[in-house]
């Protein structure tokens, strides 16, 4: 008696994605928990079961064939001993594959490799949600730096504001002067508000993908700016990209000679043993025991259609492989561009802080003893202010195209510690 499957429990569609609230949020348990949530490495996970049994289907083929067969009816045959009628029968038949020429080794083939394929493409998924999940951590980060540098700049010209009101007072300059200073404090808070905003959407993005509400996001790990960069010889070998296109490739190869070798005869041994009553004459049983050859003569074309598909199917396939590796060129030298560029851009905003970082606090003295403007004031307070945000936008493009070089060369988990290739079969990453 075959026993009920268990019940699935039901799956409620309407429920919202669920949410936590926590003192602080590492890098590497934001991906993990990303990995967790989010449903692409979920279905990637069902893919790989999916090929799993595809390939026991596969095998099935080598194993004996049982069956039990039954009829009830009239059936009336005659031959030359006589009169075999009989009103039911029943029996049990064995079939067992000895030789197809490579029909079934090569459809077991194919679907090993396409398991395997499922696999990398696993891996692949994984890549572009820990890629997703660190952009949008380095976007909370970059709004939290520029936040910081617009508190810096609002206490700044609070100060400015403070030195000119006691100057008006003094009857050293007019009130027009703390008039002008509140407004470039009223303008300095708007752009703090605007980049508060930013960064409550990039934390609402981060909370999307792992589920965890937290302002408190440690720096990221200097291990991501210690990657070797190699344009000119990119381990390919090593991208999980491109070895799932490569294990379909090997597929399609399969596929090609499953289809040829359709050509060829199938030979397997045929058992059996059949119980014959009958209402009005003697029972009677009859045995089989036969080698059975079935070999295809003429299918109006159908066999080396199904070669000629196989084939196209492996060039694509191929295309498919060299596609792969393009993209990864391609996303590398990009990334390695933005990388220099953001880096000569960090060390020009650098320079350009120090610069007016120095000029304010010259202009400051040269205020109070009224060799200058409070606009001269004013407008180093801005320079500053410029300096400062080119500095750190610089700062987090160089953190972003390294996080982007390193996924692009799928490097990214490792460099992270999270070892993919220790995960068997369709397990992943837990916290």
């Amino acid at each position: 008696m075959v026993q009920a499957a268990d019940k699935q429990p039901e799956f409620n569609w309407q429920a919202a994605p669920t949410q936590e609230m926590r003192n602080s949020l590492g890098l590497r348990e934001a991906i993990l928990r990303a990995f967790a949530r989010n449903p692409q490495i979920a279905q990637a996970a069902a893919q790989i079961r999916v090929g799993g049994g595809d390939l026991d289907v596969a095998k099935s083929a080598w194993y004996p064939q049982i069956s039990l067969q039954g009829t009830a009816g009239k059936s009336r045959q005659t031959d030359s001993a006589g009169n075999l009628d009989s009103n039911a029968s029943g029996g049990i038949q064995l079939s067992q594959l000895l030789y197809d020429f490579g029909k079934t080794g090569g459809s077991i083939d194919e679907q090993a490799q396409l398991s395997e394929s499922y696999r990398y493409a696993l891996f692949s998924t994984m890549t572009d949600v820990a890629l997703s999940t660190l952009s949008a951590y380095l976007q909370v980060k970059r709004y939290q730096a520029l936040t910081l540098a617009a508190r810096d700049n609002i206490d700044s010209l609070e100060r400015v504001r403070g030195t000119a009101e006691l100057r008006a007072n003094a009857g050293l300059s007019s009130q027009s002067d703390v008039l002008q200073a509140q407004t470039r404090i009223a303008g300095m808070r708007a752009t703090l508000e605007q980049y508060r905003a930013q960064q409550r959407s990039a934390q609402a993005q981060l909370t999307v993908l792992t589920g965890v509400v937290s302002d408190n996001l440690p720096d990221l790990p200097e291990s991501l700016l210690k990657q070797t960069i190699t344009l000119n010889k990119i381990p390919y070998e090593n991208s999980a990209l491109v070895r799932s296109a490569q294990a379909r490739q090997k597929a399609a190869i399969e596929r090609v000679r499953q289809s040829e070798a359709q050509h060829w005869p199938t030979i397997k041994v045929q058992a059996g043993r059949t119980r014959y009553e009958n209402d009005n004459g003697p029972s009677y049983w009859d045995d089989q025991l036969q080698l059975a050859v079935d070999a295809p003569v003429y299918q109006g074309g159908a066999v080396s259609a199904k070669v000629r598909s196989a084939q196209g199917e492996r060039a694509a396939a191929q295309a498919e492989v060299e596609k792969a590796k393009l993209d990864i060129n391609q996303k590398a030298s990009t990334s390695y561009a933005d990388m220099i560029g953001a880096q000569q851009r960090q060390r020009a905003g650098d320079d350009q802080l120090l610069s007016a970082t120095h000029t304010r606090s010259v202009y400051q003295d040269e205020y109070k003893l009224s060799k200058r403007s409070l606009n001269d004031l004013l407008s180093v307070e801005q320079d500053v202010f410029q300096a400062d945000t080119m500095r750190l936008s610089a700062l987090y493009d160089g953190w972003d195209a390294t996080v982007q070089y390193a996924a692009a060369v799928d490097n990214l988990l490792d460099m992270l510690s999270i070892d993919r290739q220790e995960q068997a079969g369709d397990s992943l990453p837990s916290l």
